[in-house]
């Protein structure tokens, strides 16, 4: 198999079974004794486990260096809080709220708002091809939000602001770590910023413990630990020592495909044609992110 072909198949099995991580989180809520905060916790503490075994394994005593650097450690602390914890609990609870399509989709709103951020940071008009993606996002938005039907809501407002606050976290656990991944490895700051927020987590079970699992409920909490947190992850990265970073980015479009294919055909979650079309869209502005354009000038002091 040639490099670049084995990259793309990497690249989009991580991307589908992140996907199939939210279809088990929407299974498992139907069971009402099970919340969002023992999900994300149980989640955080065996995948945290396994991505530091991973580490070891690889780095050995590499994988502490960061506690000899104070200054590292509280940042990947604050990334562990806002990024990682933070974007794993606003997700989970979008599709609580939802549905694993609907909230999957949310989530690509992030880049888009990263484009705003630095927009806003660098007082840099962004390059046109952002713009337009920007615009195809709001579209996008409104459209699944509405179906079609633009008197109404199709989703709750619960559902509305918790998938932005979804994108919000997601788009800091993408801009925040760069140079952590860079200089301590992406799968050791995954690791123990996981373990971190299993930490931070934890008193919230003693106030809202889930009862009553099945054994075939904490099959799919094994499930999304294993497939859709270790190895989704771990595949996505690796894809990336074969392919462009933007060519990856495109492939992740296969996790709200997937997770709307099963959702739809396992659960009957609603996602008709019109929520499909505004998710197209929020993808195709994602994709569009990755296009060559150059960049247009300074923003006006008064913007």
């Amino acid at each position: 198999m040639k490099d670049k072909h084995l990259g793309i198949l990497l690249a989009i099995t991580g991307a589908a079974l992140w996907g199939t991580s939210g279809t088990a989180a929407e299974m498992l809520y139907q069971n009402p004794n099970i919340n969002t905060f023992w999900l994300v916790d149980v989640r955080s503490w065996l995948a945290g486990a396994s991505l530091l075994l991973i580490s070891l394994v690889h780095k050995g005593k590499g994988t502490f260096a960061i506690f000899k650097n104070p200054r590292d450690l509280l940042y990947a602390a604050l990334f562990s809080m806002l990024g990682i914890t933070g974007a794993q609990f606003t997700y989970f609870y979008t599709v609580a709220a939802s549905n694993a399509p609907t909230a999957t989709v949310l989530v690509f709103l992030a880049p888009v708002l990263i484009i705003c951020f630095i927009a806003a940071k660098t007082r840099q008009m962004p390059r046109r091809i952002d713009l337009i993606a920007v615009l195809l996002a709001v579209v996008g938005t409104v459209v699944l939000v509405t179906n079609g039907n633009f008197s109404h809501l199709a989703v709750t407002p619960k559902t509305l602001v918790w998938g932005f606050f979804s994108a919000l976290t997601q788009a800091l656990a993408i801009a925040m770590p760069a140079k952590l991944f860079k200089k301590y490895g992406t799968i050791t700051i995954l690791a123990w910023g996981m373990l971190l927020g299993g930490i931070i987590l934890s008193p919230a079970l003693a106030v809202m413990p889930a009862t009553g699992v099945t054994v075939k409920e904490w099959s799919l909490v094994i499930y999304i630990v294993i497939a859709g947190t270790v190895f989704a992850y771990s595949l996505y990265l690796s894809s990336v020592m074969y392919i462009s970073a933007g060519l990856a980015s495109m492939l992740e479009a296969f996790e709200p495909l997937v997770a709307t294919i099963l959702s739809v055909t396992l659960l009957g979650s609603d996602f008709g044609i019109m929520k499909m079309a505004g998710g197209v869209l929020i993808i195709l502005a994602t994709c569009l992110q990755v296009v060559p354009s150059p960049r247009r000038g300074k923003l006006r002091r008064n913007l």
